[in-house]
């Protein structure tokens, strides 16, 4: 529900691409919050998306939007990666034996058994989180996608964007809205992994889980959103994960169609720790470091200049949808 209103840019040439540049993560460890910090300074995001359920990183996140008030900070809403920030006996359903929530592998084929009235007290705490730290929430997204994926849980999502008065990611995704602008997606062939295993594991909760993936289950949602006024931007580019290139880059803003999209990274350092939280993809640590070079390297707001593509936050799709 993006404004398709053009701006003029300093040129005179009017604008009718517009891209939210939003590094998801913020929290889970070390590396993500150092990739995330170097970003804002190199002033390359325009959007951090945080994990709140991991207090420890609450303070540099209040720093950073001290230091950076134009970058602005949402919660990440998770139930697959770390700790609650409620206590396991408030919300028995998210989470295992040990008290800490399932990984995805985990949770999809217990979907159907989460308590929705435990699901919406944890998201509700992870949005107050950063209201009690003082720090305006600016949107709403999920770790993972499973919020977005799964219907009934992405209600939920709705009803916190309406009760927050904030604005909401797409799950409108580049790769299956355009397959043929963002063909071979390795975010979407990882989730077909994901699927692949699950079928294999429990192939009846697979096939009830089938229909959320249709285009027209997307669009159901899209529409639900328009319905309620709950902003969102037209896109969700997932595109660059799993291959941070500077080609890919070039590719992803030269293909960019008009509208307002969101581009998601992961970046990080080679900064690493004894520990890290369970459900975290340790595995793409490098790819982080890759995604923080090439953004850094290319100076990705200036290739957007070039291409007469605005960069935005979320604050300015609000503006521009009221």
């Amino acid at each position: 529900m993006s404004d398709s209103t053009a701006f003029e840019n300093g040129s005179g040439f009017a604008c009718k691409r517009f891209l939210i540049v939003t590094a998801d993560d913020f929290g889970a460890s070390e590396n993500i919050n150092e990739g995330i910090e170097i970003a804002a300074d190199k002033q390359v995001i325009t959007t951090i998306s945080a994990l709140t359920n991991f207090p420890e990183s609450l303070p540099l996140l209040k720093n950073i939007s001290k230091n950076h008030p134009d970058i602005g900070i949402g919660s990440h809403l998770n139930i697959t990666t770390g700790k609650p920030v409620l206590s396991a006996q408030e919300i028995p359903s998210l989470v295992n034996d040990k008290g800490i929530f399932f990984t995805v592998d985990e949770l999809l084929p217990k979907l159907s058994s989460i308590v929705i009235v435990d699901l919406k007290k944890e998201l509700r705490a992870q949005i107050m989180a950063l209201v009690n730290i003082d720090i305006q929430v600016d949107h709403l997204s999920d770790q993972n996608g499973i919020l977005s994926f799964y219907s009934p849980f992405f209600d939920i999502v709705t009803e916190l964007a309406l009760e927050f008065n904030v604005p909401i990611r797409t799950p409108e995704i580049a790769s299956i809205k355009y397959p043929d602008l963002f063909p071979n997606s390795c975010m979407k062939q990882n989730g077909r992994k994901k699927a692949m295993k699950l079928s294999i594991q429990n192939p009846i909760k697979a096939f009830r889980l089938l229909k959320y993936a249709r285009i027209q289950e997307i669009e159901k949602k899209v529409q639900m959103l328009d319905g309620l006024g709950i902003p969102h931007p037209d896109l969700l580019i997932e595109y660059f994960w799993g291959n941070p290139t500077i080609a890919n880059l070039n590719h992803i803003l030269e293909q960019l169609p008009e509208g307002t999209s969101e581009l998601v990274l992961h970046l990080g350092t080679d900064t690493r720790q004894e520990n890290y939280p369970s459900g975290l993809d340790i595995d793409y640590f490098i790819n982080r470091e890759k995604e923080l070079a090439t953004i850094t390297e290319k100076h990705l707001i200036k290739y957007c200049n070039t291409l007469n593509i605005r960069t935005i936050g979320y604050d300015t799709l609000i503006k521009s949808t009221r």
